[in-house]
């Protein structure tokens, strides 16, 4: 979802439609960001900020507090629209998951076109609301692809695009590499996916330990961990299709 949290804001109060709106605790206290709108965005305040300082940044932001019982019942209500497709859904928070379309209930042959739709059903339904997709062979390049085009849009990465695609992906844009990571990556030289790629994995383990592995994968596009969804599939089905009767 885009700007998930604020968006519902602004959904619910139309008066804050197109101003900078701020989810989170009060600037005059030791409040943090817990969102903010893409208009909020443009002064440089992002989640996790103190909220004093999101308010030097932008005096004139609106600060609302969160109103989390809302932002799960319309999280449930847009995983109802994910389960008309597929039981394969990972949530990995009330804006986000994974979802895997390989088969589908609806018999759709292209998880873009599933993605499209999604997004349709998931703004009529919300009153307005909007997602970003990322489409891809593996949850790590689905993941860092539904940052790319934000808001409202979508990204596919076929297999002929991914070297190139992490290749030229700034390290801090890698999902898993948190800010330690990026700045320790940025002293050995590390700028980019096309400089993990010049580790061996052994190097990569004895630097950054278990994790190693997991960026050796990724910096090859290798990523074989299945979607785990957190409710039990309802059906099963195979088809196939013969040149002949």
């Amino acid at each position: 979802m885009d700007a998930y949290y604020a968006s519902v804001e602004q959904r619910d109060r139309p008066e804050f439609k197109g101003k900078p709106v701020i989810v989170g605790g009060d600037p005059k206290s030791r409040g943090v960001v817990a969102a903010c709108s893409y208009e909020a965005r443009k002064f440089g305040i992002h989640s996790a900020m103190a909220s004093s300082t999101a308010y030097r940044l932008c005096p004139d932001a609106v600060f609302i507090r969160p109103r989390f019982d809302m932002y799960r019942a319309v999280s449930t209500q847009i995983r109802e629209i994910f389960y008309e497709y597929t039981d394969l859904v990972e949530p990995l928070s009330l804006d986000e998951a994974f979802l895997d379309v390989t088969e589908n209930y609806k018999g759709m042959p292209s998880a873009t076109i599933i993605a499209k739709e999604i997004k349709r059903e998931i703004y009529r339904r919300t009153g307005g609301l909007t997602a970003s997709a990322g489409i891809s062979f593996n949850k790590f390049l689905a993941k860092v692809a539904s940052d790319i085009n934000k808001p409202d849009g979508i990204t596919v990465i076929t297999p002929e695009m991914a070297d190139e695609f992490i290749d030229r992906l700034p390290i801090r844009k890698f999902f898993g590499v948190g800010k330690v990571t990026e700045e320790k990556m940025l002293n050995l030289g590390i700028k980019t996916g096309a400089d993990l790629k010049q580790y061996r994995k052994e190097q990569l383990i004895q630097l950054f330990g278990k994790s190693g592995n997991y960026f050796y994968d990724i910096a090859h596009g290798l990523d074989d961990r299945p979607v785990q969804p957190n409710r039990i599939r309802k059906s099963m089905g195979k088809e196939t299709s013969y040149k002949t009767n």
